[in-house]
């Protein structure tokens, strides 16, 4: 799949904002992003829980792992060709990975217990 025209929302990892329409901070929900900040370790399955049931099919990090030996965000994805659990009635799989100038794309599956799976887009802009 890697990089496609997507029309659901897109959640934007590592800047501070709540649900808005992307004119105002008004927190209106009206379909066109999400914003959150990169989550915690115990937040992870929260992370997920939200990407699926918002229907996001385009992850965008802007958020470096770590700047020096600070860590800024927790790696909350499994590396390509494996798979993390324990995100409730939620999985993750790693695909593909496709390393571009200034980036890396990552095609994800997000599996559920109960209902089947959706294909996300992970897009992480290095500079």
């Amino acid at each position: 799949m890697l990089i496609q025209k997507v029309k659901s929302p897109i959640v934007l990892v590592g800047v501070q904002m709540t649900l808005s329409d992307g004119q105002s901070s008004s927190g209106r929900v009206v379909g066109r992003y999400i914003a959150s900040q990169g989550p915690l370790p115990n937040t992870v399955a929260d992370f997920w829980r939200m990407v699926w049931e918002q229907h996001v099919h385009l992850v965008l990090m802007l958020t470096a792992e770590s700047e020096g030996r600070r860590v800024k965000c927790h790696r909350y994805w499994p590396q390509c060709g494996q798979t993390s659990a324990g995100h409730e009635h939620l999985t993750v799989s790693c695909s593909a990975e496709q390393k571009i100038p200034s980036a890396t794309v990552r095609d994800f599956q997000l599996t559920s217990d109960t209902v089947g799976y959706r294909d996300i887009v992970y897009f992480y802009n290095s500079l």
